[in-house]
């Protein structure tokens, strides 16, 4: 029996000790020396952080230039550099460290994002963003009359979950299958692993790091990160490790949820909850293709999922079935290294183009993180903006489109024009690579992946893009329809993670013994405002059906967004003495119609699109169709006539 446990701590040292506006003046050095230390910094962060600070709203007309591509001169940023060095060298003002009046921070939204910026979006920028842990009251609520929720998964979600649970005054037992928190962090170690998604928005917004080393981190500076995170709030004290959950059952006498779990030297426990939070998230177990012959391999097969980190591929001909964002990944990192590559691919991704050659992050921005009150959190503003909602035109179909199929609105045909010349360009001496590369779905139909070389690395001599359908799997490496042999001493399965069924290792035993398995069937989950299903009290599913931000941002954000619904949900029975809370048949019903119905307009229903993100019959099931600032709104707080409270 693990439950009650004592609270977990919620008020703990900054994990990220960063200078604030109350800090202010910087010590031990010079308006000078500031300047020129801020040299490399994204002026745009910079001319926020000024305005932030001084709360003059002249100077985002002064210096607007510098958020225009190739408009700023280099007097122009010295200028912006020296009128901030100036103010960090001085004492603050009183103002400089409350929260910025909403229609100053529109108007410094609007000024980077050279358009017009409405005021639905202020609160989520405030939110996601990092503003309001800034402004956070460090005094954790009394754990009296909170309930006791198990977590299952200690992957990014997982860890968010706890964090928010202890904050709200709750207990909570993690119950993570592996050996370590991370997540798919820890079990993804294959060569080049990393984030598609720009690492300082890929982060929690109430832990905003400064020192991210490159502006898309390797996968093992993430996983560094998510351990970070757990040892300074405390979580592995929380968490039972090599612990696999069988089942929950609702019991419906107590009101609480009963989970049996099976441990690593195999024995079982049962524990009980009065709530239960999935944080298992999308993928779950290493999808392997369904090839025949593939047991008959006479070589060694690895997945991306499942690398074996002592596997010496030098001097080795390789064949690597994928081109999603594992196979992109990790064929550039092992190329220089193999004798020969052949690349299967079912069908191309689209890929967005190289920002700089290196992604490091200056040394100017890193001391600028460090050292600018509010530099962190307005760069990872910009960087939210220009990769999520800004988006959503290219994904959304206009019904008037009379242009190529392979887009679905002017707005769709402009990107898929970038990232064809991109493609030209890149194989511009590769006509026979190009004809292969190019896809023929809309932009965003499936995930865009961020190049890692991907197109110079197919460009090598010893590789080969093979897009013949295989036909199976031989002792001596893979034979395609066409009847080509290709000889490989090494096959890597670059093939995904099963997502459906979902929570498919766990049996879920609602009222009336109602099982969650059969209410979804294999491959049509459904949950209202992809959280909660009628039928099983107190079950929140993170990173359930519908809830994948497919135009941007990152999981990140979805994970905070339903973690935040998690805690409304338990404060709205906490607040009125009851117990349990689950949706209306009619409210669940209502919402998966609305799903659908937004669905039908955006781009992953069109029919040229073949992905994950759709089930066998063609519903997509994976991926939200809000905006997400509709989303964030949406799940501020349950509405009581939605749902069945007791």
């Amino acid at each position: 029996m693990l439950s009650p446990e004592p609270p977990a701590e919620a008020v703990m040292p900054p994990l990220f000790p960063r200078t604030l506006a109350a800090d202010l003046p910087l010590a031990g050095c010079t308006a000078a020396e500031v300047s020129e230390r801020l040299t490399g910094a994204d002026p745009r962060a910079l001319l926020m952080a000024l305005v932030h600070l001084t709360r003059d709203a002249d100077a985002l007309t002064v210096f607007a230039a510098v958020c225009e591509p190739g408009a700023a001169d280099d007097d122009l940023t010295a200028a912006l550099r020296d009128r901030l060095a100036a103010v960090l060298t001085e004492p603050p003002s009183a103002e400089a460290g409350a929260p910025l009046p909403d229609a100053l921070m529109q108007a410094m939204a609007a000024t980077f994002a050279r358009e017009p910026v409405a005021a639905e979006f202020l609160p989520v920028l405030r939110d996601q963003c990092g503003f309001d842990t800034l402004d956070a009251d460090p005094t954790p609520p009394a754990a009296d009359g909170g309930f006791h929720v198990a977590v299952i998964g200690a992957g990014l979600t997982g860890i968010a979950a706890a964090v928010k649970l202890a904050e709200a005054g709750h207990t909570y037992r993690i119950y993570e299958r592996n050996s370590d928190v991370g997540g798919v962090w820890l079990v993804n170690q294959y060569p080049g692993v990393g984030v598609d998604t720009p690492s300082h928005f890929y982060s929690y917004s109430f832990a905003v790091n400064p020192d991210w080393p490159a502006f898309y981190s390797s996968g093992d500076v993430v996983l560094g990160y998510l351990r970070r995170c757990a040892d300074a709030y405390g979580i592995r004290a929380h968490t039972s490790f090599d612990t696999h959950v069988e089942s929950c059952a609702w019991d419906e006498a107590d009101r609480r949820w009963t989970l049996t779990t099976r441990h690593a030297d195999g024995t079982v426990s049962r524990d009980h909850a009065d709530a239960v939070v999935s944080a298992i998230g999308f993928f779950q177990d290493p999808k392997y293709p369904d090839i025949p012959g593939l047991a008959d391999f006479a070589g060694t097969v690895v997945h991306t999922a499942a690398w074996d980190p002592g596997l010496d591929l030098a001097g080795r001909r390789v064949a690597l079935v994928g081109t999603g964002a594992s196979a992109m990944q990790t064929a550039p990192a092992i190329v220089d290294d193999v004798a020969a590559l052949t690349v299967f691919q079912r069908q191309p991704a689209w890929i967005q183009p190289r920002r700089a050659a290196n992604l490091t992050v200056p040394e100017g921005a890193l001391w600028a993180m460090r050292h600018v009150p509010y530099y962190a959190e307005w760069f990872r503003t910009i960087t939210y903006w220009f990769a999520s909602d800004a988006n959503y035109a290219t994904i959304t179909a206009d019904p008037d489109w009379r242009g190529a199929d392979t887009a679905i609105s002017a707005a769709s045909d402009k990107l898929r024009q970038i990232l064809v010349a991109y493609a030209q360009a890149e194989l511009a001496d590769r006509p026979d690579l190009l004809a292969k590369a190019v896809p023929a779905y809309p932009p965003f139909g499936k995930r865009i992946l961020r190049d890692a070389d991907w197109y110079r690395m197919l460009r090598r001599d010893h590789v080969d893009l093979c897009t013949e359908p295989i036909d199976r799997i031989i002792p001596e490496g893979i034979r395609t329809a066409d009847g080509t042999v290709t000889e490989a001493e090494v096959l890597i399965l670059a093939t995904g993670f099963h997502l459906l069924p979902m929570l498919r290792s766990v049996t879920v035993t609602g009222r009336g013994g109602t099982v969650l398995a059969d209410v979804w069937g294999d491959e049509d989950p459904r949950a209202h405002l992809g959280v909660t299903v009628p039928g099983f009290p107190n079950l929140f599913v993170l990173s359930g059906p519908n809830s994948s931000p497919g135009h941007g941002a990152g999981n990140n954000f979805v994970s905070e967004v339903q973690i935040h619904y998690v805690l409304a949900c338990l404060d709205l029975l906490r607040e009125r003495g009851l117990r349990t809370l689950e949706p209306t048949e009619e409210a669940h019903a209502a919402y998966a119609d609305d799903v659908d119905a937004t669905m039908a307009g955006l781009v992953w229903s069109h029919p040229s699109v073949r992905s994950y993100y759709r089930n066998a019959a063609g519903r997509v099931v994976v991926t939200n169709p809000w905006r997400l600032v509709d989303y964030w709104h949406m799940l501020r707080k349950p509405d009581p006539a939605a749902h069945v409270l007791g």
